[in-house]
């Protein structure tokens, strides 16, 4: 599939202290622990870059629209959330490679990007502008920890009010389409929820969400339950080939595949997958195609709505 300046460094060795002691010594303003140490956040950041799309929603999330952005064109076309990016946002070149000639002419006051997306170049981020790290696949919950991210920056952004909000809403929302589930007695029901693409040598190749993905732990705040047992994955999902849905016991599968990527209508292909037990009880539920599975509260909400129109027809 189509595929995401800490204070006092420099007097740091010249007074024999670690760089990030003299960052909390220095600090007069925000001091934020992200996952790649601490970085101290002068004021209210009014020129912010994202380098991540899950970030770029954020930050749009909370009434602030970003001045640099890595992969507008992607972000434009995948992430479907009510706000939209300005059309005078800056590309700064992908995701994997940011350009740094970039980031340093539009003269941002916060970075904000991902640890594996920083780990080359973190220092070069820092040197430009104040950079906060986050790792969106450490927890155990990733659901969790997009939750305590989208606080974090509302702070920063002086939007701590507009945080709560945006979760607050997310989490109506949320009960909203469960009890929606519940009155049409569909609650409790069982998922697997599948990324389907067709891989090398035509192969079809399905990507699994384990219990610690966000898309799961979304589905089960509306009162599913996931029928894929495997361990939690580090990006949570696990890729089983079209004959490791035949042991599944779920009641639902719901998926999203690309218009052009004819997943499951190859000849070799279409009668085992319509030999599925939930493909012939009219139980597999595609969604639509840019349906954006490692985004914030607001593609929360979207993949929610999604769910219930489905499964529920409206």
């Amino acid at each position: 599939m189509r595929r995401a300046a800490i204070l006092g460094v420099a007097l740091a060795g010249s007074l024999g202290l670690p760089a990030s002691a003299q960052t909390v010594q220095a600090c007069k303003g925000q001091l934020i622990t992200h996952a790649m140490g601490q970085t101290c956040v002068s004021g209210v950041p009014k020129q912010v870059v994202a380098l991540e799309w899950t970030y770029v929603e954020n930050v749009l999330a909370l009434g602030v629209q970003p001045v640099g952005v890595a992969g507008v064109a992607g972000y434009n076309e995948w992430v479907k959330v009510p706000v939209k990016l300005s059309a005078s946002v800056q590309d700064m070149g992908s995701r994997q490679q940011p350009s740094l000639e970039k980031l340093r002419a539009l003269q941002p006051d916060l970075i904000i990007t991902t640890k594996f997306g920083a780990t080359q170049n973190y220092a070069q981020f820092s040197a430009i502008a104040p950079t906060l790290v986050y790792n969106p696949y450490a927890s155990e919950s990733q659901y969790g920890e997009m939750r305590s991210t989208f606080t974090q920056l509302g702070a920063v952004l002086g939007r701590a009010a507009a945080a709560r909000q945006v979760l607050s809403n997310m989490d109506a929302q949320l009960n909203r389409v469960k009890s929606d589930l519940k009155a049409a007695e569909r609650g409790g029901e069982s998922f697997v929820f599948a990324q389907a693409y067709t891989g090398s040598g035509g192969t079809p190749t399905m990507r699994l969400f384990t219990r610690n993905s966000m898309v799961s732990q979304i589905l089960e705040r509306l009162g599913l339950v996931n029928g894929w047992t495997a361990a939690p994955q580090p990006y949570g999902f696990t890729e089983v080939s079209l004959e490791g849905l035949a042991v599944l016991k779920a009641r639902n599968f719901l998926y999203v595949t690309q218009n052009e990527d004819a997943v499951f209508a190859a000849p070799s292909i279409k009668p085992l997958w319509q030999g599925l037990p939930f493909v012939k009880a009219n139980r597999a539920y595609a969604l639509d195609e840019r349906t954006w599975t490692f985004g914030g509260p607001l593609s929360a909400v979207t993949l929610a709505n999604g769910i219930r129109a489905k499964m529920l027809g409206r």
